[in-house]
Order: structure tokens, then sequence, then C-alpha cells
């Protein structure tokens, strides 16, 4: 899937929720590499039962609506903070006929141990504080099937004038539009992101997302060990 195919399946997705939200999401869509994240995804395993995608910070539904067109074999789950996002994203769902298990109002640490394949984390850890980092991120260990991978998409703020195009981007977003939940910005180091994700018991591969984008996005991946 490529950025303009992308960006046109955000229009019809986004459709029911108003030209705003749709004009919103689709320059989000172009903005952000999706079609890269999507190619992390696992394979389906030689079970005859669906993998399982939890998307934690899902909002309206987006990166999971993308994730049903490119591997329609996932089963999908979409938990959120914002009940406003949730009840959103459900009518997006029901609208283009797309099947969901679940979409709920939820904090990760109330989600059940071993339940998911993958867990994905699409530029939500920057608005929660750092010290809460660590018991996030140990809870996807513990939620997340043995053998398990959790996509992890943050920034990196090495890359400078990139990173000093997004943090302008996202005061406007947050702080100014109020588009996302959130107040104050935590962007850790490369080398810490990592540490904290050994620290949660994960092994770590660490994949730059940002050539032909203007932010400096960066994928960590985090392996759980199977059994």
């Amino acid at each position: 899937m490529g950025k303009l195919e992308a960006a046109r399946h955000v229009w019809q997705f986004m459709s029911p929720l108003g030209t705003f939200w749709r004009f919103h999401q689709v320059v989000r869509s172009l903005l952000m590499p999706f079609p890269k994240l999507l190619g992390y995804l696992p394979e389906q395993n030689s079970t005859s039962n669906p993998l399982k995608l939890l998307d934690l910070g899902c909002g309206h539904g987006l990166f999971l609506a993308l994730a049903k067109r490119e591997r329609p074999d996932l089963q999908l789950m979409g938990i959120d903070l914002s009940q406003e996002k949730i009840v959103a994203a459900r009518k997006l769902f029901e609208n283009a006929n797309g099947l969901v298990e679940q979409l709920a109002v939820m904090d990760i640490a109330d989600f059940p141990e071993q339940s998911a394949d993958v867990i994905t984390i699409v530029d939500v850890l920057y608005l929660v504080p750092l010290d809460r980092w660590n018991c996030i991120l140990k809870r996807c260990f513990s939620c997340l099937k043995p053998g398990g991978r959790l996509l992890l998409k943050e920034m990196n703020r090495l890359i400078r004038w990139k990173f000093v195009l997004l943090y302008l981007e996202e005061t406007l977003a947050v702080n100014v539009l109020g588009l996302t939940l959130g107040e104050d910005f935590t962007f850790p180091k490369p080398q810490e992101i990592r540490y904290r994700l050994e620290q949660a018991g994960f092994g770590v591969e660490e994949i730059p997302l940002h050539r032909g984008y203007f932010a400096p996005h960066q994928l960590w991946v985090g392996h759980k060990q199977a059994a």
C-alpha cells in the first residue's frame, strides 16, 4: 500500500465524521509512514487461529482500518481513554462494514494477559509522562503471547531539524487546537526508549522510518521470547 492509496482509503473510511476530521486524518496519513509500519506486522502463524492485534491508543481507529485493508487475516482490537473517539471508531467501522473484535474505553492495565499476538502503539507515549512508560511497557509485555511483538512508533529527537518541525506541529495540534488529549510532550532519546523496552523484557530492534517524511519517525520493535 502506497501513500496515496492509504490516503484514499482514509478519506472513504472517515466519511461519517464530516469534512474537518476527514481532511485532518487524510493529512495525517500522508505525513505518517503507515505503509512502512504495516510491513512490520507479523505474518500469520502456522495455527488456524488468526493473529490478534491490539492498537493501544487507537483513537478513531485509523491504523486499525489500514491494517484491516492490508491484512484482512488479522483479528483487530483497539482501546483508548477517550470515550468520544471510541464511539466515533465504532461508527466508522459499522459504516465501512469492517469487523473489529473489540473497541473499548480501557487502560492497558485492564487488558487480559497473553491475549494479543501483536501490540501497536503509534505516536501515543509522547503524550504520557516518562515515569509511566515502564509500567505501560511491562504491561504490554504481559499482554503479549509468547513470541509476540510490540510495534512502538515514536520520534527520534536526535534528527534535529525534523524534530523542530515536529515539535511545532504537535504544539499546534495538541495545545492550540486540542485535537489530541495531553498537555506536555515526552520525547526521550532513542537509547532511553531502547533501555525501557529492554527493562520491560523485550528484545529490541530500532528501524528508521523518516526517509521521505518531514518528521523523524522511528520504529522500535519489541520481541517477546517464545515459550
